[in-house]
């Protein structure tokens, strides 16, 4: 029997969001909320969702008065967040509050350790051991190993803060119109003169599809949309489509709508241009 498969559907959350999750102490029925949330948001690439109290105690299986107590716990945490108020028979929709620095979490995450010299550990360390500052016991080859494994370690993790750095900066001063896609105002106005609205929006959901299927940001999404950049050929051979399947008239159907005037009628008024006068015998 075959068991669940990426195929089937999946939920795309950064890796830095769980690590900021694990890090902090939700309770058991915030973090069987925030599992959902994630699913109806994330695992439908959307931002926020129609997701009332009573959605969730069902989709959790749960007490509706305990999940609604906790719901407004993580909204008053600002973890999750209002995108839209309830109007008419429409609930709220809400949605993850990725940036973790505007959580109001209070005083809950994991003690601070520290080891035998006062020195402090990190919150996440498991190694309690003081740090072997002479070992003479330990071959020199395995020494030169473990140095270099340890200068690979601070390299990766110096490209990764390097990647985040350009990421941040890639995004100033920007607009996010659709996830993972940003544009100055002024670009996205520039753009709308050109394409129209659905031209843009077209256009907009191809690159957000696949900057999330590889995982990719550029340092200016606008150029991709400008004369050269793959997107603007994918619209335009996206247009050649279109306008392939569209029949084109033929020649006496173009003559015939060159003689059709006000209200349908064909206009048979004779071009006197053409027409000689006849000549009157003696």
């Amino acid at each position: 029997m075959a068991g669940p498969e990426l195929s089937d559907g999946f939920t795309r959350v950064a890796n830095e969001v769980i690590e900021e999750i694990a890090r902090h102490k939700f309770n058991g029925i915030q973090l069987r909320i925030l599992l959902i949330v994630w699913r109806q948001t994330y695992g439908w690439r959307r931002k926020s969702a129609e997701l009332s109290a009573t959605f969730l105690a069902t989709a959790l299986q749960s007490d509706l008065s305990g999940v609604k107590k906790e719901l407004n716990k993580l909204l008053k945490m600002k973890v999750l967040k209002v995108d839209k108020p309830a109007q008419g028979k429409h609930g709220r929709f809400i949605g993850f509050n990725k940036y973790s620095k505007q959580w109001e979490l209070g005083d809950n995450t994991p003690p601070i350790k520290q080891d035998s010299s006062g020195g402090v550990l990190h919150p996440l360390a498991v190694d309690d051991s003081p740090p072997d500052l002479v070992d003479n016991s330990t071959p020199k080859k395995e020494k030169k190993e473990r140095l270099n494994k340890d200068n690979k370690n601070n390299e990766g993790a110096a490209k990764e803060m390097a990647s985040k750095t350009k990421l941040a900066k890639s995004r100033e001063g920007k607009q996010e119109y659709a996830e993972e896609v940003w544009l100055k105002p002024e670009e996205h106005t520039k753009l709308l003169n050109e394409f129209g609205e659905d031209g843009v929006t077209w256009m907009i959901d191809v690159l957000s599809s696949y900057k999330l299927s590889v995982d990719k940001f550029y340092a200016s999404d606008y150029a991709v949309f400008k004369k050269g950049g793959w997107l603007r050929m994918k619209y335009e051979k996206h247009l050649a489509e279109q306008n392939k399947g569209k029949k084109q008239p033929s020649f006496l159907e173009q003559k015939l709508g060159g003689m059709i005037g006000d209200g349908g009628r064909i206009d048979v008024t004779p071009d006197r241009s053409q027409t000689s006068t006849p000549k009157l015998l003696g």
